[in-house]
């Protein structure tokens, strides 16, 4: 018998009017647990909770006020992860396994990061046993599905109301151990899921608040990204991964001393997405009238 869902698995903050066809997505800040989940779990709370993208949710709080929407996950990503596509399955993970027949074997599923996780970061598998069959269909329905669902119809409303709509894709990053230092990487897939325009904007307000930023390396773009992401169609998608340690303790996983400012710095940056998305639309509609 599988647990019923005690909590809301997804939360929509919509403006009570939309002003500017913006969605950020914090699919990974959810940080509710359930408790059959931890009892099969080989691992602690808190390394589970490594795996978050902890409070992004909160650094854009001030989406829904200056006329975006935000949408992000109560359910944590360890137990169902919305940025891989829904058939990113290990069917060893269950018994009796999954038929391999429509599951995708990608890079993610091999290295246990598929929709479902086998493994926690560096590669620590997270349970004691396989997973019944039915706990596919629980998290599915109950996660991944309503999620997209709520993405989809965000998009399209804003889309039909606007003609065109942005996608801030919110992650967090742990700290990059390269030559040169890295606080922010922005994915648009190489070009391919935004306009050069919007990585440009959000490049150069990010650089101007002091930030060290980076194109696509190591990170272009996720499953929403890739999915998501048709600017010939007048959907642009862009992700955004914030190193945690601008914001984050990694002891306690609190909110640190740079929290405030980062959040302040990211209410900038909706605000500079608003004028880049009023100007777009000024842009074009001279180039329509002429």
């Amino acid at each position: 018998m599988t647990t019923p869902t005690p909590y809301p698995a997804v939360i929509i903050q919509k403006p009570q009017k939309t002003a500017i066809p913006l969605v950020v997505s914090s699919p990974h800040s959810g940080q509710k647990y359930f408790q059959d989940f931890l009892q099969s779990s080989r691992l602690s709370l808190w390394e589970l909770q490594q795996t978050e993208d902890r409070f992004v949710d909160q650094l854009f709080e001030c989406v829904p006020v200056t006329g975006g929407a935000l949408l992000s996950t109560e359910f944590p990503r360890i137990w169902c992860d919305v940025n891989r596509d829904c058939r990113e399955l290990d069917s060893g993970m269950f018994k009796p396994p999954l038929p391999p027949s429509g599951l995708l074997q990608t890079s993610k599923v091999r290295a246990g990061f598929g929709v479902i996780p086998r493994c926690a970061t560096q590669g620590r598998p997270i349970y004691t046993h396989c997973l019944p069959l039915d706990e596919v269909q629980r998290r599915l329905v109950t996660s991944w599905v309503p999620y997209h669902e709520a993405l989809h119809n965000l998009l399209r409303e804003m889309k039909d109301q606007f003609g065109s709509v942005i996608l801030l894709e919110a992650h967090s990053m742990p700290r990059l151990h390269q030559a040169k230092s890295c606080d922010m990487v922005l994915g648009d897939l190489h070009g391919k899921s935004c306009s050069t325009a919007l990585t440009e904007c959000v490049e150069q307000y990010l650089s101007g608040q002091g930030y060290a930023v980076r194109r696509n390396v190591p990170y272009a773009g996720g499953y929403i990204t890739r999915h998501y992401g048709r600017p010939s169609d007048g959907i642009h998608v862009l992700q955004l991964e914030i190193c945690r340690s601008r914001y984050l303790n990694p002891a306690t996983l609190q909110p640190s001393r740079g929290f405030e400012q980062v959040k302040a710095d990211m209410e900038g940056l909706v605000r500079e997405l608003a004028d880049f998305v009023c100007h777009s639309f000024e842009a074009a509609e001279v180039e329509a009238a002429e």
